[in-house]
Order: structure tokens, then C-alpha cells, then sequence
């Protein structure tokens, strides 16, 4: 019974993208009708994967990796600081596993730009830099509601910045989303003009220092400052 249960605890990840066989299944939902604490964690984990899950599904390949590396992660525990606006969850090994191959799900483009062998390597750069962010003990996933419509979340890990978001209104004629790295003292660095399809954003962001993100509304093709106040703050 007790391996069961570590069998069931194991393979909560998994099932929490759908990626268990029958038996899996069953031994899953064995421990799920017998443990509060596993439909909890099961919760957790279909949270994070709902933050950042797309239409299209990853390479089994890709995923496996991905998995293979955040595994190997210790189980650390974040809190939230006192006052924070935006919720920050406690993080285990498996929700870390979960958010590795669905953070993997947004990197993967379509069928038809994996063609382009130049485009390809350029996604794998990408999916591997996701992959390190995710499997960082330190990381920390961050989420806010967006000033007149949507919501948005952020993965910190160090430098690096993997901002999502969805349910977005337009920004206007003549006005782009533009999103910036705060620092802790309010001091900000352009990000990038966020490129949003169908009221959805993921975006980016290496190698700058800093406590969290902001997004502004910006003219057609962003500013070198902000020139609006933000609609959203996470993590500063």
C-alpha cells in the first residue's frame, strides 16, 4: 500500500497533463479518493499548466527532457512576501515538473515553421532556456489581474522572465502592450512590445536584472519609457 501511494504521489504530474496509461490512471485516482493532500497538490499542478498550456501539444521527446531535468530538482517551498498584491503558490518537485512540459507546449511552433531548420534551432535555444528557468529551485510563478480585462502571470527565475497572459482587450488603434523588467527600486528597462493573438501574450525575457514585470500602453511600436500608468505589476 504505501509503494502505491508513492507510485500515486509520483505520477501526480502526469496525470495532471494527461499523459498516464490506464493503470496510471487508476492508481492515481486510488490515492486522489483517499488523500485531501493529493487532490490539493493535483490542483496546484493543474493551475501552473493552465497558465501557460497552448493548442499545440509538444514533442513526447521534448517533454520527456524536460521532465527528466526538473525531477532531478530538490522539493523547495516558496512564500509570498508580506503585502505582495499578486499570489504566490508553494512549489514542489511535481508542480515544477508540470509547469516544465507545459511552459514546453508554448515554445513548440507550428508544423510549418519546425520546417525551417534555422527557425528550429532557434525555438530549441528557447525551449532549453525554459527548461533551466522551470527546473531553478529559486523560481518563482506570479499571477495578477490586468487593469480592465484579462489575466497575467509571470515565471521568475533570476534574470530571466516568462510573462503569459490572456483574455486581453485590444490595446487600441495606434497603441501597442509594452512590457517591462521592474527593479526593486522602481526603476524600469524595456522588455519588448508584446505581440498579442486573439487576446493571448508569451513573451520572453532573458539576462536582465531586476524584482518583477510590468505592462504598459504604449504608442505603435513601444516607448523607451512609460508613458502610461501600468495595467499590471507582478512580482515588484
Amino acid at each position: 500500500m504505501a509503494d502505491q501511494t508513492r507510485a500515486g504521489w509520483e505520477l501526480l504530474p502526469a496525470y495532471a497533463l494527461d499523459a498516464v496509461d490506464d493503470l496510471e490512471r487508476r492508481t492515481v485516482e486510488r490515492l486522489l479518493e483517499t488523500d485531501p493532500r493529493a487532490r490539493e497538490a493535483l490542483e496546484e499542478y493543474r493551475d501552473v499548466v493552465a497558465a501557460f498550456t497552448v493548442e499545440h501539444a509538444p514533442p513526447a521527446h521534448l517533454r520527456d527532457e524536460v521532465l527528466a531535468r526538473a525531477v532531478e530538482t530538490p522539493q523547495v517551498r516558496s512564500a509570498a512576501p508580506s503585502g505582495a498584491s499578486a499570489e504566490r503558490r508553494p512549489r514542489r518537485w511535481g508542480l515544477v515538473a508540470a509547469a516544465a512540459a507545459a511552459v514546453v507546449a508554448v515554445a513548440v511552433p507550428t508544423t510549418v515553421a519546425v520546417r525551417a531548420t534555422q527557425e528550429q534551432a532557434r525555438l530549441q535555444q528557447r525551449v532549453d532556456a525554459i527548461a533551466r528557468m522551470v527546473a531553478d529551485p529559486q523560481a518563482e510563478l506570479v499571477r495578477g489581474q490586468v487593469a480592465g480585462g484579462g489575466e497575467a502571470s509571470v515565471l521568475v527565475a533570476g534574470d530571466d522572465y516568462l510573462f503569459s497572459a490572456h483574455d486581453l482587450p485590444g490595446p487600441g488603434d495606434g497603441r501597442d502592450y509594452q512590457l517591462w523588467v521592474v527593479d526593486a527600486e522602481g526603476g524600469v528597462t524595456p522588455a519588448g512590445v508584446l505581440q498579442v493573438d486573439g487576446g493571448t501574450v508569451e513573451h520572453l525575457v532573458q539576462g536582465v536584472p531586476g524584482a518583477g514585470v510590468a505592462v504598459t500602453v504604449e504608442p505603435d511600436g513601444g516607448s523607451e519609457q512609460p508613458t502610461t500608468d501600468p495595467i499590471v505589476v507582478l512580482g515588484a
